[in-house]
Order: structure tokens, then sequence, then C-alpha cells
């Protein structure tokens, strides 16, 4: 129903859209200051809001991820920039552990800075802060098809691969003592992520939050199970 309707029938607002669109009492207003990211062929959110502004698709069928040559296998995907690369230096990182880490991870520290420098603070600020981080990813193909492989020869396999560990990461990197968690809902890992954010900055278990949804196709399997999944049903 649309608001012309909803206003026809009623000059009373509906309970179940007012309950939601109500103002937090004063004092308990919880204020979204900073945002980074990286989209499809973005390296951040502004390139992402003027492509999306120009129309341009962002959608390719180049092989920078994998071969195509896959009968089955959708020709076209949207890809982010650059998820090899990291400042190992910046971010503490062994040069060893940086070669074999998740682009997941690498993705969400710099980000993760990033939005920390847009709500305009220096991310050596928030050391020591009650802020919690809160990520929301469901996959991994570095820790399905490389850790769980039986001739893994490298010693960082663990800490560089797991996705459980990608919200300590973050946490660790920038001295946090808040809480830090990996919230895995499928499609709506993100969304349950800052919902959990948003309860624990209510709730007094943390001052600030860092919520990030992560989510890279590196193989063509998943999306090979995805496509399939679609023509089945």
């Amino acid at each position: 129903m649309d608001a012309s309707q909803s206003h026809s029938r009623s000059d009373e607002p509906d309970f179940e859209y007012s309950r939601w669109l109500s103002s937090a009492p004063p004092g308990e207003e919880v204020v979204i200051s900073g945002m980074s990211g990286r989209l499809p062929d973005c390296r951040n959110i502004h390139e992402f809001r003027d492509n999306l502004f120009s129309k341009t698709d962002m959608v390719n069928d180049d092989d920078r991820r994998w071969k195509l040559d896959h009968p089955e296998v959708p020709q076209s995907s949207a890809k982010i920039r650059d998820i090899n690369h990291l400042d190992a230096g910046y971010f503490g990182v062994h040069h060893r552990q940086a070669n074999i880490m998740d682009p997941m991870m690498r993705v969400l520290l710099e980000t993760a800075v990033e939005a920390i420098i847009d709500a305009g603070m220096n991310p050596s600020e928030v050391e020591g802060s009650r802020t919690g981080v809160f990520v929301g990813s469901c996959w991994s193909d570095m820790e399905n098809s490389i850790l769980m492989g039986v001739t893994e020869p490298q010693k960082f396999g663990l800490t560089g691969y797991l996705r459980s560990l990608n919200a300590q990461r973050v946490s660790y990197f920038l001295k946090l003592k808040g809480p830090a968690c990996i919230v895995d809902a499928a499609c709506s890992s993100s969304l349950n992520a800052l919902d959990l954010a948003f309860k624990a900055i209510r709730s007094g278990q943390c001052d600030n939050a860092i919520v990030s949804g992560s989510n890279l196709l590196l193989h063509p399997g998943n999306t090979l199970q995805f496509f399939r999944y679609y023509w089945e049903y």
C-alpha cells in the first residue's frame, strides 16, 4: 500500500509503519557517521554513486577471476578491483601471511580504516575504545578450497583464511575493546550484523560499532551452483 492510500484511509499513522519509522527517544539515537566500500569496478562508494547516476554497466564478461570455459558458468559477472593489494606494512601483517591472506580480509581492513576516516576521525583515535566489529559473511572460497586442502604448505593458513577471524583481525589491528563477531545468515548476513551492532550499542555492550559485509566469488563452483539452482526452480 502506498502512502497516498494509507493517508486517505485515516489521519492516524499506521501502527505497523509508525513503530519502525518513529524517532528514537532523545539520547537513544544511533548515528551512521562514516561509510566505505568496494563495489563492482568501483574503488569507493563515490565511484559507485557516479556510475549509478550515469547508468554505467558494472557487469562484464572478462576473465580476470576465472576462465570462461564451462558451458554452464555465467559469462557475465560483477567484480571488484585490486583484491590482491594490501599495504602489509601499514596493517602490521607479515609478508608471508599477506601473500596468503583471504582477499575478503584485506578488503575488510582497508574499508574499516576508510570508514573511520570518513567519519572524521583518525584511526589511532579509536584505539582502546569500546568499539565492536560486526561482519556479515556467509562464504569464503579461499577457506573452502585452500585451507581444507591436505597439501596446504603454508603456516599462516588458519589466521589468513578463516572467516571467523575476519572481525577479530579488524579489532586487533585497531586495538579495540568491544565485541567482534562474524554473522553467517546466508543472504541476510550483513543485515543481521547491522541489527546486532545496533542492539549492542543500545544495550551498552559497546559505544561504537564497525559494521561490514563481505562476499567475494573467487572460484566458479559457487556461481555454477547458483546458476543451476535458478534454472531448477
